[in-house]
């Protein structure tokens, strides 16, 4: 009776072990599919960090091979840096030179006068004294009478009466065109002269013998004539009566030599 116990119990005893086996082998099992989960999440979780930090190494590297390069400037940059002196000089000495070759269209350059020519303006004389150590026995004076000793009566004179003995040479005061040559009975002979800008002077008193001749030029200073006689004023000592018009309009004489 009790061997056969004890068989009976050997005989379930194989089950009870295979039974325990197997649920380790479970346990085992399902601690063996967690670990691989869990290995499986730690890769994932950990790939995106490896593969940035071998983006930024390998971004790393590319700069340091572009630092080591030189960089081109573009345009833009080139005209936007200051020029420096010298090549400011050298731009402005171009503009300068494209200026100068341009042919001036709006105006032309007047012509400047020969030496030759400005030497012999330069030479002569704008204005001459009509007489030597001119003297003035009467001025001009066309609002205020002067005293006429030879009519005897007080009127207006519209020249100067310079000092000079008979036969003294009489000049042009300025260069002209002789205009005319006539006898008046109140001033004698009478030598006109027209000059540029309106003036006009008048000689009265001159010989007969006169140098000048219609339509001639003369210059300031040449000799007109002579020293004569004035029937207006005859009393007075032999003098010039020098007239001066401008515009037509009577002036001072006095301020043109």
């Amino acid at each position: 009776m009790l061997n056969m116990k004890n068989e009976r119990n050997y005989k379930k005893s194989p089950k009870k072990n295979i039974g325990f086996y197997i649920s380790l082998a479970v346990c085992l099992a399902a601690v063996a599919g967690a670990a691989w989960t869990t290995y499986g999440s730690i890769q994932e979780y950990t790939q995106p960090s490896d593969e940035s930090s071998i983006e930024q190494s390998e971004n790393e590297k590319v700069n340091e091979e572009v630092s080591g390069q030189e960089y081109e400037k573009s345009e833009t940059e080139e005209s936007s840096k200051p020029e420096s002196p010298e090549s400011s000089q050298e731009s402005s000495r171009k503009s300068e030179e494209s200026q100068t070759s341009k042919p001036e269209q709006s105006s032309r350059k007047p012509v400047e006068p020969s030496v030759q020519q400005t030497a012999a303006e330069e030479s002569e004389p704008l204005t001459a004294e009509p007489i030597d150590k001119d003297e003035v026995l009467k001025p001009f004076s066309p609002k205020n009478p002067v005293k006429s000793e030879t009519m005897g009566d007080w009127r207006t004179h519209s020249g100067v009466d310079i000092k000079a003995g008979e036969g003294t040479p009489v000049r042009a005061v300025m260069s002209g065109v002789v205009k005319d040559l006539y006898a008046d009975p109140m001033l004698g002979n009478v030598i006109v002269i027209e000059h540029s800008g309106g003036y006009e002077s008048l000689y009265c008193g001159v010989t007969d013998t006169s140098i000048a001749t219609k339509g001639s030029s003369v210059k300031a200073g040449d000799t007109i004539g002579y020293i004569g006689k004035i029937p207006s004023e005859s009393k007075d000592e032999p003098h010039l009566h020098l007239e001066v018009k401008l515009d037509g309009n009577n002036m001072d004489p006095t301020l043109i030599y």
